[in-house]
């Protein structure tokens, strides 16, 4: 029997940035462009990168260059390493990390006399003093709710001092003392960013320079859970408290498209309906209309809070019950109603069918769509709102029917949204 191959672990952008800068800064305090070059991140792994270097008349690394430094000028040294993130599927795989280093008195000599330096971080914690921006393809924060502050490059506080430490490494072995300014940037950071959630973050104009532990983890449910937070606090940062969420890309395009939402108040739960709720609860969120495929928001009904398949199929054992709870309020207002066949039978061809969206157009063909849908809707909506305490609307749709069902309060819950465009 083949055995399941362990998934290779990688370097965050933030690894990588650290990296980059204390390459550059080898060069520019010690005099010397190594080929590789070596740190331990957070997490006690260590990491090596292969250095690639600007050409000597970009970077100012020439005798002219060196004669200007010594008049006063700056002196700046650039270079690249390639991001490897390992078996994870990271947008980020494979891209340029850069660094710019060269002496920063001139920054702090503006610091000294009370000048601000917007989007530079100042550390003098220790020294010699160092001051961080992003360049081409880092992310500029534009919304709160951020581990950077507003205007500042999305490099988030562990890369910040991974960078620092680093490059402070460099100067004390060096000897040198003077301060130092460091420009990240990340070739097609801009292009790249539009692959990820930072736009909808309030991250422009490029990717962030993220990690904690410095080591890139192939993809887990608690980093996707963390990124449903990230979304949930931004929103919670702009004193929303009514938010459209929705399981996956089938809910977004149908609040988009059908609906006509903006997207500026919706959040992506994936399968985790539960810990999705338990976070907005959690940041204030009051009020949420809650829009998906049947063959997810079913699975709700039941009180099932992770969608995912792993944790079990459910969505015809649900949906039958709540035919069966349905089903005596059926038979009471449609009298002319074919239901000749009996009720057990009709429940054995729902368990049997292969998708809800099939159990749907079945339902429909016997007028029992509206009332079985207003049951399962109004399930959904009891589940959450005992759980959570959060007051919710709910949609439930299908891709060729479109509206199945909805909560009494959805449309003005709709409406609300549409006003806070």
């Amino acid at each position: 029997m083949e055995q399941k191959r362990e998934l290779r672990s990688g370097f965050t952008t933030g690894t990588c940035a650290a990296a980059a800068a204390m390459a550059a800064a080898q060069a520019l305090a010690g005099g010397e462009k190594k080929e590789y070059v070596s740190l331990v991140t957070p997490g006690g792994r260590e990491a090596v990168f292969e250095v690639l270097w600007q050409p000597e008349q970009e970077d100012g690394n020439s005798k002219d260059a060196r004669m200007q430094d010594m008049a006063g000028q700056s002196l700046k040294r650039i270079c690249k390493v390639k991001k490897d993130s390992g078996d994870d599927p990271d947008v980020t795989n494979g891209a340029l990390i850069g660094a710019a280093v060269s002496f920063g008195e001139e920054l702090l000599r503006a610091e000294e006399s009370g000048k601000a330096l917007p989007g530079i971080y100042c550390d003098h914690s220790q020294s010699p003093a160092v001051y961080l921006t992003g360049g081409a393809g880092v992310g500029r924060v534009t919304k709160k709710g951020l581990k950077c502050p507003v205007g500042y490059p999305a490099i988030n506080p562990v890369p910040r001092q991974m960078i620092a430490e680093a490059v402070r490494k460099v100067f004390r072995h060096c000897g040198c003392e003077r301060p130092v300014y460091i420009e990240i940037f990340i070739l097609g950071g801009r292009e790249l960013a539009l692959k990820t959630f930072n736009p909808r973050l309030g991250i422009e104009g490029g990717i962030s320079v993220l990690g904690t532990t410095g080591i890139v983890n192939p993809m887990s449910e608690q980093a996707l859970i963390e990124t449903i937070r990230l979304d949930i606090r931004v929103q919670a940062a702009e004193h929303r408290t009514l938010l459209a969420v929705a399981p996956g890309n089938y809910g977004e395009a149908f609040l988009r498209e059908k609906m006509g939402l903006s997207m500026d108040s919706f959040v992506k739960c994936s399968n985790f309906v539960g810990e999705t709720f338990a976070m907005l609860k959690e940041e204030g969120i009051r009020q949420v209309l809650f829009a998906g495929h049947l063959g997810k928001l079913i699975k709700v009904a039941g009180g099932v809070m992770n969608t995912h398949s792993k944790y079990g199929d459910r969505r015809m054992e649900i949906l039958a019950d709540c035919l069966a709870e349905t089903w005596d309020l059926v038979e009471t207002s449609y009298e002319t109603r074919d239901l000749d066949r009996c009720r057990a039978e009709i429940m054995k061809q729902i368990l049997a069918m292969n998708t809800t969206d099939e159990a749907a157009e079945f339902l429909d063909s016997l007028n029992l769509l509206t009332p079985v849908m207003k049951t399962a809707t109004d399930r959904i909506k009891s589940v959450l709102e005992k759980a959570f305490e959060i007051e919710t609307e709910v949609i439930v749709f299908s891709g060729s029917a479109g509206i199945l069902g909805m909560t009494p309060g959805a449309a003005a819950f709709a409406e609300q949204l549409k006003s806070q465009i």
